[in-house]
């Protein structure tokens, strides 16, 4: 339910706490904190659910066909016996043999014409990236990815300008036309959704939200709230990312994908699109999957 308030084009969303009825929608009133814990807990309940649909579980169409990418990089496993959160390593896809990992669709931003950002893989960097280097070198919408597949539990993360060799002597013609199974084998998609750039970052939020409760006599607390979810503006119409040639192909072939929208994150699968303060949507997207 939505409520207009006297402020322009503002919408007030109206949502119940836990002991309502099963017919109200329930949602969050106020968004957990974007480096709280809880966020990420929901985005692992959400891969956990998701793994359970049949058009959507991950052995369904793992590597089937494709195998690892070439090259991944790993982000370590927190709490694990070699993890260190300051460093990051290009692998072999070949060398690592089964696995999941994340794969991430951004905006590179405007580039000039051959240009290659100091950030990216090539000839003249990639021995040193084979044997480690540290995060400090990676633009905020990168390094927002790591924070993402750490969160996430995943080892292993796919990134194009990493882990394709970019400008002279590049690999880019022949690694492109794995792109497909890139992204058809991953165990879901982030997509930076409100980044425009590379050094953009997408983790924190552009807007924060605003509530009052009331409670009536039966202890039933309602909350009126702002910062309701939009994924139709907040992903599909004004998104820069949604602008670039290759999301359609990266968007349909995921069989799941975290939008992380300006406002709040929003989850996509074949079961529907589901928001961050617990809304659920339906798209003619979900048609397709």
């Amino acid at each position: 339910m939505a409520l207009i308030d006297r402020t322009p084009n503002r919408i007030l969303g109206l949502c119940s706490d836990l002991r309502s009825d099963n017919q109200t929608q329930i949602s969050f009133p106020e968004l957990p904190a974007t480096d709280s814990p809880l966020r990420f807990a929901l985005l692992r309940a959400w891969l956990q659910w998701c793994d359970k649909h049949t058009s959507c579980k991950y052995e369904n169409y793992e590597l089937h066909d494709h195998g690892l990418p070439t090259r991944l990089l790993s982000v370590g496993i927190e709490n694990g016996s070699d993890y260190n959160p300051d460093f990051l390593k290009l692998v072999s896809g070949q060398e690592i043999g089964a696995g999941k990992y994340i794969a991430l669709s951004h905006c590179w931003g405007k580039l000039r014409p051959g240009e290659v950002p100091r950030y990216c893989t090539t000839q003249d960097n990639i021995v040193v990236r084979e044997k480690g280097f540290s995060i400090a070198d990676l633009p905020l919408t990168f390094r927002d990815a790591v924070k993402v597949a750490r969160g996430l539990q995943v080892q292993y993360l796919w990134i194009d300008s990493l882990c394709i060799i970019q400008g002279k002597n590049g690999d880019w013609d022949q690694e492109s036309e794995r792109m497909e199974g890139v992204y058809a084998s991953a165990y879901c998609t982030v997509a930076a959704t409100s980044a425009i750039d590379s050094n953009a970052g997408f983790l924190k939020r552009n807007v924060s939200s605003e509530y009052v409760h009331v409670q009536d006599d039966s202890g039933r607390t309602v909350y009126v709230c702002t910062g309701m979810a939009d994924f139709d503006k907040e992903v599909e119409k004004e998104a820069v990312l949604n602008t670039r040639a290759w999301v359609m192909q990266e968007r349909f072939l995921s069989r799941r994908t975290i939008h992380f929208g300006a406002s709040q994150v929003y989850w996509e699968c074949g079961e529907g699109v589901y928001c961050e303060d617990l809304v659920q949507l339906r798209t003619g997207h979900e048609e397709a999957l």
